[in-house]
């Protein structure tokens, strides 16, 4: 029996699984429940939904729909993913430019970034953001050495020339501040990747000099004007940055309590775009020090994974990890930024937080990928739980029982 009993302990089950990484989601994803609950009521009742709570009902449903995808997600071998991510690309082309085509785009609120699929819709931009990571790093991976050491700018030009495809893409829609996320996030992946500082500050300071007049043309000038002095609009296009900075300065604290919000009231958009304002107001600074911690642990749970599969030599799964990694930092960062009034505004959502199904789904499956990535490299590390132990996993729990 007792030898039993050490050849059960000898066999660590749980090191699969990355616990901590669980444990970050949890907590995360729950407290993002409660606030965009609270976020969300005022508005189904200024949509005149009967149920109150059809917000958190679809939240629910599409986090039922995320799991379960993820689920499968996490079955798939990394090495399938790096051979798809190439034939992916082409296929988030043609939904980004199908999503401009009046009758199979739906537009809201000016925007056409949305395609219905009967019950529900798919927001393209949010695919894309994943699509694009998976493709950039199996570009790194085939492309490395080239990216770090060629004289040549060569190498360099087709991620760029793709990624700058897609950014003229999400503009068309107009989707300004995934446009940002992805580029961010790809920029800082090549440079993490070993493409030298000057080249990528070249690709970073012709970005901003196309960036400028975009940014200072129709409605974004005058959200730009705005930006720099919004209490002179408050009435108009500073309205919105008005009322999160007033949510955010009348939560002090502690937050005037769940439920106890005014501002969210006013603000367009609370359990989505502004989310972070209504989790200022109720919660308070404790509130916004709780969930940056939430936010910053998991991405850096997130490089460490990265890091481990790094050493593993497991640099697909290492990329993407550092890809995922840079797109919930710089996604958080920015959300944040507007609803401080840091940035100009723009519609992005706070990760596993805000409402949404498209970019809950979307992140569900990066999580999964996440977890398939530690398990790849505890794999590669300690080797596959063999049957000889899973057999002996069985003896063991049925001795035990009859003991």
């Amino acid at each position: 029996m007792n030898s039993l009993i050490e050849r059960w302990n000898s066999i660590n089950w749980t090191r699969y699984i990355d616990q901590e990484l669980m444990v970050v989601l949890t907590l995360l994803t729950a407290l993002g429940l409660i606030i965009m609950t609270s976020a969300s009521i005022s508005v189904a009742d200024k949509k005149g939904y009967s149920n109150i709570f059809y917000f958190l009902d679809r939240q629910l449903i599409f986090m039922g729909l995320g799991l379960i995808l993820a689920l499968v997600v996490y079955q798939i071998r990394m090495g399938f993913w790096q051979e798809l991510g190439v034939k992916l690309l082409p296929i988030v082309v043609i939904l980004l430019i199908a999503v401009l085509i009046p009758g199979i785009g739906r537009e809201v609120n000016g925007s056409r970034r949305w395609i219905s699929f009967g019950l529900f819709s798919i927001q393209i931009s949010e695919v894309a953001k994943l699509i694009t990571l998976m493709y950039l790093a199996g570009y790194m991976v085939r492309h490395g050495k080239n990216l770090s050491t060629s004289t040549s700018y060569k190498p360099l030009l087709i991620p760029l020339a793709a990624m700058g495809f897609i950014g003229g893409l999400l503009l068309l829609e107009p989707d300004f501040g995934t446009m940002l996320v992805i580029m961010a996030s790809s920029i800082a992946l090549l440079f993490l990747g070993g493409v030298r500082i000057e080249r990528l500050f070249l690709v970073i300071a012709g970005s901003v000099a196309l960036m400028i007049p975009l940014l200072m043309m129709g409605y974004r000038g005058a959200r730009m004007t705005a930006f720099l002095d919004p209490w002179s609009h408050a009435s108009d296009t500073g309205y919105q940055t008005v009322h999160a900075l007033m949510a955010i300065g009348n939560g002090g604290w502690f937050g005037t309590g769940l439920g106890g919000g005014v501002q969210k009231l006013y603000v367009p958009e609370p359990h989505n775009d502004y989310i972070f304002s209504v989790l200022a107001e109720e919660f308070g600074f404790v509130g916004i020090l709780l969930v940056l911690f939430l936010l910053g642990w998991l991405v850096k749970r997130a490089f460490i994974i990265g890091f481990n599969a790094d050493k593993a030599k497991l640099h697909y799964g290492a990329y993407l990890a550092y890809g995922i990694a840079f797109w919930i930092g710089f996604q958080s960062l920015f959300h944040i930024g507007v609803n401080m009034a840091l940035l100009p505004p723009k519609g992005l959502t706070l990760p596993f937080v805000s409402y949404g199904g498209s970019s809950l789904l979307i992140a569900f499956v990066a999580m999964a990928l996440l977890m398939r990535v530690h398990r790849e490299t505890q794999f590669a590390l300690y080797g596959l739980p063999n049957r000889k132990k899973i057999r002996a996993k069985k003896v063991v729990r049925r001795r035990l029982k009859n003991a």
